[in-house]
């Protein structure tokens, strides 16, 4: 009778390492001058969660088309032994017709339309012309980036610095830095959202350390 037991827990186990492994994202390019067709987003996103840890999600369904534009996001959902999680596909390079993606896995079950639960940071007012420009405080992003890895891969970076603030519109972006494991790697974080006074960012690690 224990049998049972053990494949459930087998089955939720391996959702479990699906969904904690792909939310730390990976990047390609694909064609498309305009959008990436949704289709498009399914084959490469399954493609890459089959990459990353040997399996194929048992389906993966987008809501719409993904604009060429930096920054441009979409809300994808995958199922995994029944288990439904949501995604969000983000635009983060375009060059000619070839458009850079990131993957992010939401940290809770849920469906594809809801709003996924990646940190948000406040807007601030920096001085400037014209009353300011509203920016999220470099010291706030290297405290919403340092979280979101440590739950990503269930450590925390050794140290992990921004040297700006980030302008608060959708596709801006910031360079900053971590530390692990003695090696620096390069971050940049990008502001997905823009809503209620504070700005929801997405954090993409460089796939290899400084120097190498």
């Amino acid at each position: 009778m224990a049998q049972p037991t053990r494949g459930r827990t087998a089955r939720r186990a391996a959702a479990g390492l699906l969904v904690a492994l792909f939310a730390a994202g990976c990047s390609m390019s694909v064609g498309g001058s305009k959008a990436v067709s949704k289709d498009e987003i399914v084959e490469q996103a399954t493609a890459a969660l089959g990459q990353q840890i040997g399996r194929a999600p048992d389906a993966i369904t987008c809501e719409d088309d993904l604009k060429a534009e930096v920054g441009a996001t979409v809300r994808c959902e995958l199922t995994v032994d029944g288990r439904k999680q949501g995604m969000t596909v983000t635009a983060t390079a375009v060059d000619d017709d070839r458009v850079k993606m990131d993957f992010k896995v939401d940290d809770a079950p849920g469906a594809a339309g809801s709003t996924p639960p990646a940190p948000s940071s406040p807007a601030t007012g920096a001085p400037g012309s014209g009353g300011g420009t509203q920016t999220v405080n470099r010291a706030e992003v290297a405290r919403q980036g340092k979280a979101a890895l440590t739950a990503q891969v269930g450590r925390a970076p050794d140290a992990f610095i921004c040297r700006q603030d980030l302008p608060a519109r959708v596709g801006a972006t910031v360079r900053c830095q971590l530390a692990a494991d003695g090696k620096q790697y390069g971050v940049t974080a990008t502001v997905t959202s823009v809503a209620g006074g504070k700005a929801r960012m997405n954090f993409k690690v460089d796939d290899a350390p400084n120097g190498s």
